[in-house]
């Protein structure tokens, strides 16, 4: 938690970092099928946390959208609206944006 607070300008209530920490975590162990999280993804962990939460915000409802593109005569303003793949939700992107470094503590499922 400490790393996680670290990392961020604005952290987010204990409470809800320690979801936060949690739900990145479930998500490792899920994808690396493992029920703990070994000592050395302790840093990996952080960041995917600190990842979560910055995507979370930029997401958020009242953020200012990015503009995609602008249209000067009669104006016409058109935002970026972020791309997900059909059922993916911010966790699973920011598992598949760790894979290389989590490869390394995956277990075989049999």
């Amino acid at each position: 938690m400490d790393i996680v607070k670290a990392e961020l300008e604005t952290p987010p209530s204990d409470e809800r970092l320690m979801m936060y920490i949690d739900k990145v975590g479930q998500a490792i162990k899920t994808f690396c099928n493992r029920d703990d999280i070994p000592q050395e993804l302790l840093y990996v962990h952080a960041d995917m946390v600190v990842d979560f939460i910055r995507l979370k915000q930029k997401n958020a409802p009242d953020a200012e959208p990015a503009v995609q593109s602008i249209k000067e005569g009669d104006v016409q303003v058109t935002f970026a609206v972020p791309e997900k793949s059909q059922g993916e939700t911010e966790v699973e992107s920011i598992v598949q944006s760790y894979k290389s470094a989590l490869y390394k503590f995956r277990k075989m499922r049999w």
